[in-house]
């Protein structure tokens, strides 16, 4: 499972004022004109230095040599801009919010996407949420290049109004807890944890429409936030969740918290957390090494069967010789059960004989199961999550991301391939969940009759159980069972991660001042997994005279699951004597995924011989019934094979009759 790597504690206050800023700066420094004819447009365009040089920083004049480049210094917020608020709401249309950056690092940030965020609260209230930010400039004057960065807060209509709304008139209070940018596709959540209290008012916006600027900013510490070592998990019934090859998943994360905060303000009673879902496009895993290898050429390629319109037409837009086909039935693997399953490249060419569900034309994944024993099983395979979003603690890089580098095309979350999604959330999910929220999965108990597994595919359904998880589980010592496979269902992780679940537990709960584990169930989605039927493609084009692909194996899967994108917890919630406390956080966004699964009913390719044994066991069965009247069967049989000898003698008899009568 994914991990994020940040050390847990909460931070003391910045008891002390850090900075005291009287400033004309911002709305202040920009001719109103700005304002009264352009909106903020021509202040966007502003260069960041420009903005700085002649401000007041930390109640000194901003000199450009307090700022070298420094590769052990982090990148930090210079400054919150609140830029021309105003007492009436007639003249709020011009008011934004600016993030001043100071890179010492020289890190080239990416400029171009919405992965750059700023953890935000205010108003001083309880109301923490991430905004996006636009990009607008960074310095480039000699010895400062890139030194300096300004973004814009992106908000939407709907929360500038919240906001506006949110704020005290007098005294507006901005807490910024953490900063996302991103480098190369990669987001780190700096610690900011300060708090902006701006009071006055530029010029041309105060109450009294002629009144001089009284602008001022001060800037204290944030008293308490929170950062996490978040590790994900996953649990999945062993049954369908009443769909034939599907299956429940439930979405954890799991994390401590200092128990001296949880005396202070209680238990852990609610999350609040982001993240976009997407399920990917089928992934296709095999054991066949050659089909692999043949497959695995064609990926991001547009591949059809060609267009029989007519039996003379044998032309094919691709060399590809094999053909998959996935059965979302669990019966055997055939191409009569197409109507009702995936193709890849077979039967595309007859619609009048297979419509399936689902073509594939286009192939965004292909693995090779492992080798065990010296073989390679497509049925026993479980795909790693890690070789989907990646592992930087193994150097692991994700299918997502390599997959991108090769085939680019439209991207998903200004990062991955689209072809790699076969469906994507219009936005991003923004929930805070509560403790008493609760996961209802399903798990079919299901079996094979003696005939199934002779015959391969095909199952009963014996009994159905139904899991009822709520959201958030507090951890201790009396959820470590004897087994490891009690304690895993108990708690709802996979087996899988029980390793790293103990070690993680053990060692936060051990510490000077022990922690606290907490489980987070977030989500609940469908996992769909389809054995494969792989077949070569024949040369003869015969769509009415016969079936022109010959079977190879079904050592292969196609399997689709959901994952959370830039997953990120916002804030947590502790309740003591009902008073409910929220707490932000630091958290770089992680991507999330469970592991791909096992076939539930594979089909043995290596059992025919069981099926030459029934066949010839029921002839001897078909013998011994119709003993009594067998030799009637065969007297008849005789009869009938003789009946056209019989009629031909008895034709040529009377011909030679007729010849001696004309004698």
């Amino acid at each position: 499972m994914q991990r994020v790597k940040i050390s847990t504690y909460i931070a003391a206050a910045v008891i002390a004022v850090i900075l005291l800023v009287f400033t004309t700066l911002f709305c202040g420094y920009v001719p109103t004109v700005y304002a009264a004819t352009n909106g903020n447009l021509e202040f966007d365009k502003v260069n960041v230095l420009d903005d700085l040089q002649g401000g007041t920083i930390g109640g000194k004049p901003f000199d450009l040599a307090d700022y070298p480049y420094d590769e052990k210094v982090q990148p930090q917020v210079i400054t919150l801009a609140e830029y021309c608020y105003s007492y009436y709401e007639s003249r709020q249309s011009n008011y934004g919010l600016y993030v001043y950056v100071y890179n010492p690092q020289g890190l080239a940030f990416d400029t171009n996407t919405d992965r750059n965020k700023i953890s935000l609260g205010y108003g001083g209230k309880a109301n923490y949420d991430k905004y996006s930010l636009t990009f607008l400039n960074y310095s480039t004057a000699s010895g400062a290049e890139g030194l300096f960065y300004k973004f814009k807060v992106n908000l939407t209509k709907a929360q500038r109004a919240a906001i506006l709304d949110g704020v005290n008139k007098a005294e507006r209070v901005y807490e910024l807890i953490g900063l996302e940018l991103s480098v190369k596709n990669q987001v780190v959540d700096y610690k900011i944890a300060q708090k902006y209290k701006y009071s006055g008012y530029s010029k041309g916006y105060a109450p009294f429409e002629g009144a001089e600027s009284t602008l001022n900013c001060t800037v204290d510490g944030v008293d308490k936030y929170l950062q996490l070592d978040v590790h994900s998990t996953y649990w999945r019934p062993s049954g369908t969740n009443g769909e034939a090859y599907s299956r429940d998943t439930l979405h954890s994360v799991y994390f401590s918290v200092p128990n001296y905060l949880i005396e202070e303000y209680g238990e852990m009673t609610a999350v609040h957390a982001t993240w976009l879902n997407a399920l990917t496009s089928p992934v296709f895993v095999t054991g066949n090494e050659t089909v692999y290898n043949e497959v695995s050429k064609y990926l991001g390629q547009y591949v059809d069967g060609g267009n029989y319109h007519l039996l003379s037409d044998k032309n094919y837009n691709t060399e590809l010789t094999y053909s998959l086909l996935a059965c979302k039935l669990i019966e055997s693997a055939s191409w009569n059960h197409a109507a009702h399953g995936t193709s890849y490249v077979s039967y595309n060419a007859n619609r009048r004989y297979t419509n399936s569900d689902l073509d594939i034309y286009t192939l965004a994944y292909c693995f090779l199961a492992d080798k065990v024993n010296g073989e390679r099983n497509a049925d026993n395979y479980v795909l790693p999550s890690e070789l989907l979003i990646g592992n930087k603690e193994k150097d692991i890089r994700g299918w997502f991301e390599t997959y991108t580098e090769t085939h680019g095309g439209e991207l998903v979350n200004s990062r991955f391939s689209k072809e790699l999604f076969a469906e994507v959330a219009d936005s991003f999910t923004n929930v805070t969940i509560r403790k008493d929220d609760t996961f209802t999965l399903t798990d079919e108990v299901i079996s094979q009759s003696l005939w199934q597994k002779f015959v391969g595919g095909g199952y009963k359904v014996t009994g159905t159980n139904e899991y009822k998880v709520s959201a958030i589980k507090r951890v201790d010592k009396t959820d470590f069972k004897t087994t490891k496979t009690q304690t895993c269902d108990e708690l709802y992780i996979n087996e899988s991660d029980y390793a790293e679940f103990k070690a993680f537990y053990d060692k936060v709960t051990k510490k000077d001042k022990p922690e606290t584990v907490y489980l987070f169930r977030y989500y609940q989605s469908v996992y769909t997994h389809n054995e494969v039927a792989t077949f070569t493609r024949g040369t003869d084009g015969a769509l009415i005279t016969g079936f022109d692909y010959d079977f190879v194996d079904t050592n292969a899967y196609f399997m689709q699951m959901w994952v959370q994108l830039d997953f990120d917890i916002i804030d947590v919630t502790f309740t003591k004597d009902n008073v409910d406390t929220v707490i932000p956080v630091v958290m770089s966004p992680v991507d999330l995924a469970a592991d791909g699964d096992t076939t539930l009913f594979p089909t043995d390719d290596n059992n025919d011989w069981w099926k030459i044994v029934l066949a010839v066991l029921a002839v001897i069965l078909l013998c011994i019934l119709l003993a009594p009247i067998l030799p009637y069967i065969i007297q008849f049989i005789v009869w009938l094979v003789l009946l056209p000898f019989k009629a031909i003698g008895a034709l040529f008899k009377g011909i030679g009759k007729a010849a001696n009568k004309r004698k």
